[in-house]
């Protein structure tokens, strides 16, 4: 049998699992500032608890995917009436990005379009589907799409990354 362990992993109980740990407000604050930090630029959350290098790294992982999500002619989701619940998975996927993304949004398609019923999209929107179906005409369009879901995850796994340093779940390094 070995021996309990050591540190915010709590009593071992009967089964072999741990007791629940319990936070205190200062840890859910440092908590909840990584991951606002994170979501507001990919890789701060890692920064602002002190993990300096993989903050670079996870910066620079996640502009270049973005990037070439961008110049592979990517879509951004938007949400289809025909499959309400996994366009809205991937809208939310999108929007993990951060701050960039409605930036993308307006860049690429002239507005910002989340609902791609036509039925129901103004003037100016139905122009930004028209746009975002053009786009989507292209070669490499799957894969830029691609690109940009995966950026969007990565960034959700660095926000609960950045959330665990901060609550003292994990260490920095």
């Amino acid at each position: 049998m070995s021996a309990p362990s050591k540190g915010q992993g709590g009593k071992r109980e009967p089964g072999g699992g741990k007791s629940p740990v319990r936070l205190g407000s200062a840890q859910i604050g440092r908590g909840f500032a990584a991951a606002a930090a994170g979501w507001l630029i990919p890789g701060l959350g890692h920064w602002v608890v002190g993990a300096r290098r993989k903050a670079l790294v996870f910066f620079a992982v996640v502009t270049a995917t973005i990037t070439t999500g961008f110049a592979l002619h990517g879509n951004l989701s938007v949400v289809d009436p025909r499959t309400p619940f996994i366009s809205r998975l991937q809208v939310v996927t999108n929007l993990a990005m951060g701050p960039i993304e409605p930036v993308m949004r307006a860049a690429l398609y002239g507005s910002l379009v989340y609902r791609g019923d036509e039925a129901f999209v103004p003037g100016p929107h139905r122009q930004a589907l028209e746009r975002r179906r053009t786009r989507a005409f292209s070669t490499w369009s799957a894969f830029g799409t691609t690109y940009l879901l995966t950026a969007g995850l990565l960034n959700i796994l660095l926000l609960l990354d950045a959330w665990d340093i901060a609550i003292g779940r994990k260490p920095k390094d």
